[in-house]
């Protein structure tokens, strides 16, 4: 219960008023119930398809809702990675630029076409004739299984900060095991209420973001941090989409 409750605590907009241990067994328990919050955004999110919009309307829902109920957190990493790679700055400066609480403007333009390209790319899959509402539900869980994998087989970028502090009081094989079959488990879903060429093919794509993101997070950053992490969220559930998108089309 306390590790559920953290990660609402540290994952969500949920309040949760109350002083929990941050002992290795909690915290360890809360990146392995992680990808449960993303799967609780999508069924939430999932309430949107109920209403008769547009399915551009729709789709802006559904990408609003989860910002909100995540507490913008892993956009607000999103845009301060966009501010610190387009900045072509050296390493050192581009730490710098992550820390930074302000905006620039590499930060402000990916963020818009991100949040553009999102609701449109959703919106078209909406209308497709094999949409199926478990995609809204398991998205935002497969993006959170894809940010478990990496923060338990990266290295963190500093030995400092907030996520540094995570890693030292993790047992980091119990999360990879963990989050791995829950991975299966989404799979599994996916395949049974879908169809096999559907959960193969975004099987595919989770394990190559993972290796590609994780490639390039240590060729420009030297490892991991909080932010890097939050981008690795919203671009992996931008790839599902646009995976969905065409396979269905």
């Amino acid at each position: 219960m306390s590790s559920i409750l953290l990660a609402l605590q540290f994952f969500s907009v949920i309040p949760v008023n109350k002083n929990l241990p941050m002992e290795r067994r909690s915290i360890t328990g809360m990146y392995c119930v992680f990808p449960w919050i993303g799967a609780g955004i999508g069924a939430i999110a999932c309430l949107m398809l109920y209403f008769e919009w547009s399915s551009l309307m729709t789709g802006f829902s559904i990408v609003f809702l989860g910002v909100v109920l995540s507490g913008g957190l892993h956009m607000d990493g999103f845009i301060d990675t966009s501010d610190a790679f387009f900045s072509y700055k050296d390493r050192l400066k581009r730490f710098e630029i992550l820390e930074d609480p302000r905006v620039g403007a590499f930060g402000v333009m990916a963020v818009v076409f991100l949040v553009i390209g999102k609701v449109i790319i959703i919106s078209e899959v909406l209308t497709t004739e094999s949409f199926h509402w478990i995609f809204v539900l398991l998205i935002p869980f497969f993006s959170r299984v894809t940010l478990g994998l990496l923060f338990s087989l990266t290295n963190t970028a500093k030995t400092s900060g907030l996520a540094y502090y995570f890693k030292q009081r993790m047992n980091a094989n119990i999360v990879i095991i963990t989050t791995a079959c829950h991975f299966f488990i989404g799979l599994g879903i996916l395949g049974w209420m879908t169809n096999w060429m559907v959960t193969v093919t975004v099987a595919v794509v989770i394990f190559a973001f993972i290796c590609l993101f994780r490639s390039w997070v240590l060729k420009n950053f030297g490892g991991v941090n909080g932010d890097l992490l939050g981008a690795s969220v919203e671009i992996s559930e931008v790839i599902l989409w646009l995976t969905l998108l065409v396979l269905l089309s």
